[in-house]
């Protein structure tokens, strides 16, 4: 009985969707908001409803959106009820694209191109083994056409022979060439090609049902997340040092392949928290220890066995938490932002990046010189400020500008408000660096005092200005750091300005004035002592 009453009531849900008005419409995209890797787009339709029930189809909808993102709303000139809504996949296996239809011309033309450029590199190979032929005395039974001439002809008939030679080998080279020219354009138009054609041929559709008690105009709204788009920051920074002005422009560079065209829409730009890289040579803490022998092979083992156990049972977690982070995503917080571009851009499916203009900000910078010496005798001239915009800068590739000359690139780290900003804008020649062991300070290494072992390390740094002004240099390096109470580690020479820079343990710097022309040396060591009877591994 109760299957019979589940049939009867399909039945009639059956019955009264066909006695529903249906009315298709693509609806037009009217806003798109672009996350790293991802977009949320707006689709508007105005559709005129009939009384009673209706089956709104809204076509054309991209295959690789999200359907649990899907949102629909609309009002209409009289009460309207907005009842289900469902999916279903059309194909279209008559409908290419134009994109794709020109890409694969393309590509055919090409090819075409190829055969042409190969068929004149095998005439010219022919050629070039009939000249060498002749040259040689003729083909087989039969002695060269050159011979037979008089010898007061032969040498213009050598010639002749070499100049063939010689211009034969040159439409060799120049096909080979255009050979691989054509290749490279080949392989470019095929990847262009691969990047759209994936889902050209089938497209989604949603299905809406709607009651309203009287003929209205109905405007519908749906909003849906779809992958395949989006947007990276890049950033132009300019240093005058003459002024100590550092400018920083902000652009977007944009790009989509979510199977559907954006024609003249509006776009919102959603920043995120990305990572971040650093300009000069990374240093870490230096910790040194006792030695200890490495576990047997059974027990490590079973400690990589106990651990894939461990990552068995994160998978699961894991997935739920991914989940809530790309729904996060689509919110902003006090660690986001939103730009809105100015106006209203069209941007085809699987069509090349394109970079629009964000903000500007000038900056007054603090400039100073950094090195590394134990890593990198280079001294790198950097500008250093502090972000003042409520807005925060997001990690990004940033090129590098030094009195209007192009010194490089780098990766700017996401940066929120009131943190400092620091730059490296390549070498500064004119200061050079030696460092090596101080030579007059004794060196000792190993040396046992009691029942310790002591070992000692100096060196010198020695910095010459060649600037007509004065400079002012911060110079970094590591020292050890005892991961045991019974390891006993002394700073010797100079003692450094700054400890635990950047919060890693054991980082030091010393920073010094250094006077037009003249040079300037930095002594510092240290020493460890330790059981004699225990090993020190790190050091």
């Amino acid at each position: 009985m109760k299957s019979l009453s589940t049939t009867i009531l399909a039945s009639l849900l059956f019955f009264s969707t066909l006695q529903a008005a249906e009315i298709s419409t693509p609806g037009r995209i009217v806003s798109v908001t672009v996350y790293p890797g991802s977009a949320k787009v707006l689709r508007q339709a105005r559709v005129k409803l009939p009384a009673g029930s209706s089956n709104i189809l809204v076509t054309g909808l991209p295959l690789n959106m999200d359907e649990n993102t899907l949102r629909v709303s609309g009002q209409g000139d009289s009460p309207a009820v907005l009842g289900s809504v469902s999916l279903r996949r059309d194909i279209h296996a008559e409908v290419v694209q134009e994109q794709e239809q020109q890409l694969r011309q393309q590509i055919e033309q090409q090819q075409q191109l190829r055969q042409q450029i190969m068929d004149h590199k095998q005439q010219q190979l022919q050629q070039l083994d009939f000249i060498r032929a002749m040259g040689m005395g003729g083909q087989g039974d039969k002695p060269s056409s050159y011979l037979q001439l008089p010898p007061d002809q032969w040498q213009q008939a050598w010639r002749l022979l070499q100049e063939s030679s010689s211009d034969a080998r040159k439409q060799i080279r120049e096909a080979d060439e255009q050979s691989r020219q054509v290749d490279k354009r080949i392989k470019q138009l095929q990847a262009q090609l691969n990047q759209i054609a994936t889902n050209q041929r089938s497209t989604r559709s949603a299905l809406l049902q709607v009651k309203t008690a009287e003929d209205t105009v109905f405007e519908l709204q749906l909003t849906y997340q779809v992958n395949g788009a989006r947007w990276a920051p890049v950033y132009d920074a300019y240093l005058d040092t003459e002024s100590n002005q550092l400018q920083i422009r902000s652009l977007a560079q944009i790009s989509q392949r979510t199977g559907e065209d954006w024609e003249d829409v509006q776009i919102t730009l959603s920043t995120l928290r990305p990572k971040a890289s650093t300009s000069l040579p990374p240093l870490d803490s230096w910790v040194i220890d006792f030695y200890t022998p490495p576990e047997p092979i059974a027990a490590r083992a079973s400690g990589i066995k106990s651990m894939r156990m461990e990552a068995r049972m994160a998978d699961a977690p894991m997935a739920e938490m991914g989940m809530q982070r790309e729904q996060a995503a689509l919110v902003s917080t006090d660690y986001a932002a939103e730009y809105q571009l100015p106006t209203s851009i069209s941007l085809e499916s699987g069509s090349d990046k394109r970079r629009f203009a964000l903000s500007s900000q000038d900056y007054s910078a603090s400039i100073e010189l950094a090195s590394v010496p134990r890593k990198d005798p280079r001294v790198m001239l950097t500008g250093k400020i502090t972000h003042a915009s409520a807005a925060p800068l997001l990690a990004g590739n940033l090129s590098l500008y030094r009195d209007g000359n192009f010194v490089g690139n780098t990766r700017l780290s996401e940066t929120q408000s009131g943190e400092e900003i620091r730059l490296s804008f390549g070498e500064d020649d004119k200061v050079k660096i030696n460092f090596h062991p101080d030579p007059d300070r004794k060196k000792q290494s190993g040396l046992l005092f009691g029942k310790r072992k002591v070992v000692e390390r100096n060196y010198l740094v020695s910095i010459l200005n060649n600037h007509q002004q004065e400079k002012t240099i911060t110079l970094y390096d590591t020292l050890p750091v005892a991961a045991d109470e019974q390891i006993k580690i002394e700073t010797r020479g100079e003692k450094p300005d700054a400890t635990d820079v950047d919060e890693k343990k054991g980082v030091v710097s010393w920073t010094r004035r250094l006077p037009a022309g003249q040079e300037v040396t930095l002594r510092y060591g240290y020493s460890v002592a330790y059981p004699e009877d225990r090993k020190i591994q790190g050091l």
